[in-house]
Parts: C-alpha cells; structure tokens; sequence
C-alpha cells in the first residue's frame, strides 16, 4: 500500500518558515547523497543488465540514483529479469501447446495455459501465473521506490548531490551535520 495524504514538507523547510508546528526539527533527515549510477552486479541475469542499462540513464537524469541504491535497484532489475523470463516461457509454452492441437486438428483454447481444472473440478491459476503474478508485484514494489509509476512519482526527491545550505547555518563535514555559524 502506498502512503496517504500530502508529501511531508522538508525540515529544512520547516526550519525557514519558523517552525510553525513547534515539534522539534531533526535537521539530519533529507540526505542528499551524490547522483552516480553505481556498478551493476555480477550476478544480474540478461534481461535484468538490459533493464539496468535502460532505467539508471532515466533516473541518474532526474537525480533518483546513487551508489547506495545498488541493492534495490539490483532487486528490481532482477525482479525485472525473472519477470520476462517467465512472461516468455508462458507465452512459448503456448504456442508450443497450440502447434500440438494444430497437427491432432484440434482447437487450442490459449485460456488452459494460465487455468486449470482441479479433480474436484474449480479452475485455479498454473504455477507458472502464480509465479508471474508474484514477480509483477516485486516488480511494481520496486518500481514505487524508485517513483517510477504515476502515483509514486510524486512522492520522491531528486538528490541535490549534498546537504543544502541555509542562512547562518554552515554545512559540517558529514551527513545531516549542521553548525551554527557565527
């Protein structure tokens, strides 16, 4: 489920405009680490190093993606990969099932490939579309991570590629570090 309501605005935010809600303001939140498209892994499979090349181009252009990203954009890519590879079995299998009923002069029904009929005679789903319908939800989990689908889209924040400067305040070495200047 996706979180409800309006963005949170940003502490530093809260923090220009006075404090209104008077809650104490942790000025360590909103790291804005470095826009660096971060080594793929080894083990990505040949679709999810196809989705790799394709989607870190997009978000390194919107600022979505840095080398502490590797981990999950490795699961998506390969959530991605495993996905595809499942997409084209099912389709194969298909069409492998088709040309059989084809030479007996049979019709091929391409509903049997995603249902079956169990002994007590309900339909349910084939492993294989079970398996599917798993890999497209992690798929879609890890697409709203990273902002890519509509709804999610508005609650991500590019990274500035460091920590943002504010009047009176200098930035200190480190993440979320603030001194006060004098």
């Amino acid at each position: 489920m996706g979180q409800r309501g309006p963005q949170p605005k940003p502490n530093v935010l809260k923090l220009i405009s006075g404090n209104p809600g008077k809650r104490p303001i942790n000025l360590a939140d909103g790291v804005n680490p470095e826009v660096v498209v971060p080594d793929a892994p080894a083990h990505l499979t040949k679709e999810a190093r196809k989705e790799w090349k394709r989607i870190t181009v997009e978000l390194q252009g919107l600022g979505l993606i840095s080398r502490i990203d590797r981990a999950a954009l490795a699961l998506y890519c390969q959530a991605w990969g495993h996905m595809v590879l499942m997409e084209e079995s099912i389709n194969a299998s298909m069409a492998a099932r088709a040309a059989y009923a084809a030479e007996r002069g049979e019709t091929f029904d391409p509903a049997s490939a995603f249902y079956f009929t169990t002994d007590k005679g309900y339909q349910a789903q084939t492993v294989a579309v079970q398996m599917l319908n798993t890999l497209r939800a992690q798929v879609h989990t890890y697409l709203k991570a990273f902002g890519m689908d509509p709804s999610s889209r508005s609650r991500v924040t590019p990274s500035n590629g460091g920590q943002l400067g504010l009047p009176g305040i200098e930035s200190a070495p480190g993440w979320g570090q603030f001194s006060q200047g004098t």
